[in-house]
């Protein structure tokens, strides 16, 4: 019997949002005036730990250590858990590591709209608060406690997750 795997459908997702995560990056170590004073503080060390080969990268040859970890508990997460949290799952389909969703604002699948405002004091939550991917989470499942089966099967939907059988 074959087994079953998954992977990112587009790739092109973890480079965005590895794109967006780099200028915010840069936007937060070239403030030397200090303009983010309300940044959370946390806020550097988490991009720097997303950047750290935390993301999906299919494309680079030679492939660290560090990146088949994450690959692999990238995976595992859909293979070995019952239930996910809100953040697991927006990682997993933005194509992070989903260990760490302790990073972002514990409460994002319950802020709504009018309520962005605080996450301006948190840049990293707030660049996940954006993406679409996010609101089609949030309309879809609204809790914190997430069955993977079903959100493996709404993911393969709405393709941003797809099955290889090794």
């Amino acid at each position: 019997m074959s087994e079953i795997t998954y992977k990112i459908f587009h790739e092109r997702t973890a480079e965005n949002i590895k794109f967006e995560i780099k200028r915010l990056y840069d936007l937060l170590l070239l403030d030397n005036n200090k303009n983010l004073y309300k940044a959370d503080v946390n806020d550097k060390q988490s991009v720097k730990e997303i950047l750290s080969d935390n993301i999906l990268d299919f494309k680079t040859p030679n492939i660290s250590d560090k990146q088949l970890k994450t690959r692999s508990e990238w995976h595992s997460f859909l293979t070995e858990k019952n239930h996910l949290n809100f953040n697991e799952c927006l990682l997993i389909l933005l194509g992070i590591n989903p260990t760490l969703a302790g990073s972002l604002e514990p409460n994002l699948y319950k802020t709504e709209l009018n309520e962005v405002g605080r996450l301006k004091e948190n840049y990293l939550s707030l660049i996940f608060f954006q993406r679409v991917e996010n609101h089609l989470l949030r309309e879809r499942f609204r809790g914190n406690k997430i069955n993977t089966g079903e959100f493996i099967k709404w993911a393969m939907d709405y393709k941003y997750l797809r099955e290889v059988k090794a």
